[in-house]
């Protein structure tokens, strides 16, 4: 999963530099163009090589109203030990990141002086790409942790949280370059250590059937969470500014961290 995932910081690495790169060069319509034409290809390769693996037991032996029935579905999420505080700690990792990604290129520009450009640089490149170490590491981690305790991915899950609250706090707080880079690194590298075990996790929990559901919840919740915060922030910051964002939803990282650790996996 970690290497899986790393994926998706590369690609915002890349998006943010190639894709300013090919926007002056060639113009915003040819990006476009190009990744439309390779989500198509995508497409096709996916609906003609991916197969999914026959039935597990468990699948076959549920009822066939639960299996495709949507709010029965839900409702069993929700019945599940761990899935309400799985839900509430993926929904404040969303803020943490809906506020880094909103509002983090405004802040450096506004407190740092940076240009516009140097900017989205910083906030971009150090945080994803710290990212794509933090996931792979912790997924590596996590294994292993797992191998000696059923409960070794949600620890990592809660170190990487512990990691991350504080450095994102530091990242509201200081006035040095030298500590800020080292802030966003962290908080990269906490911040993987947490994302590549989301969906391991989720499969000690759920069953087969539920786990495509639950991960969609997941989303919807860190979506909305996140959504409503950044937004927030954004009406808030001429009166408590936007350190003061990051601050409070470090502090709200680390009790996630405290809340993971009520969670007991199989």
């Amino acid at each position: 999963m970690g290497i899986h995932q790393s994926g998706l910081y590369v690609g915002l690495i890349l998006g943010g530099a190639a894709g300013g790169w090919a926007g002056e060069r060639y113009g915003w319509r040819a990006p476009f163009l190009a990744l439309g034409a390779i989500g198509i290809v995508y497409a096709v390769a996916v609906a003609r090589f991916f197969r999914a693996d026959p039935v597990a037991p468990e699948i076959a032996a549920a009822p066939e109203a639960q299996r495709r029935d949507f709010i029965a579905a839900v409702v069993e999420l929700c019945r599940l030990p761990g899935f309400g505080i799985m839900t509430a700690v993926f929904s404040a990792m969303g803020v943490a990141n809906w506020l880094v990604y909103t509002w983090l290129p405004l802040y450096l520009y506004e407190r740092f002086g940076m240009s516009l450009t140097e900017a989205g640089f910083t906030a971009t490149f150090y945080i994803q790409g710290a990212s794509v170490g933090g996931i792979v590491l912790g997924g590596w981690v996590a294994d292993r942790w797992s191998a000696h305790s059923p409960n070794g991915r949600v620890y990592t899950q809660a170190a990487g949280l512990l990691l991350a609250s504080p450095f994102l706090f530091l990242l509201g707080h200081t006035d040095t370059f030298a500590l800020l880079l080292a802030a966003l690194i962290l908080f990269g590298v906490g911040r993987g250590f947490y994302d590549c075990n989301t969906m391991p996790v989720l499969c000690q929990v759920a069953r087969d059937d539920l786990r495509a559901t639950g991960y969609g919840l997941f989303n919807l919740a860190g979506c909305l969470a996140g959504g409503v915060v950044a937004a927030l922030a954004g009406a808030l910051k001429s009166a408590i500014g936007l350190a003061a964002a990051f601050q409070i939803a470090a502090g709200i990282l680390c009790l996630s961290s405290l809340l993971l650790l009520r969670i007991r996996t199989r």
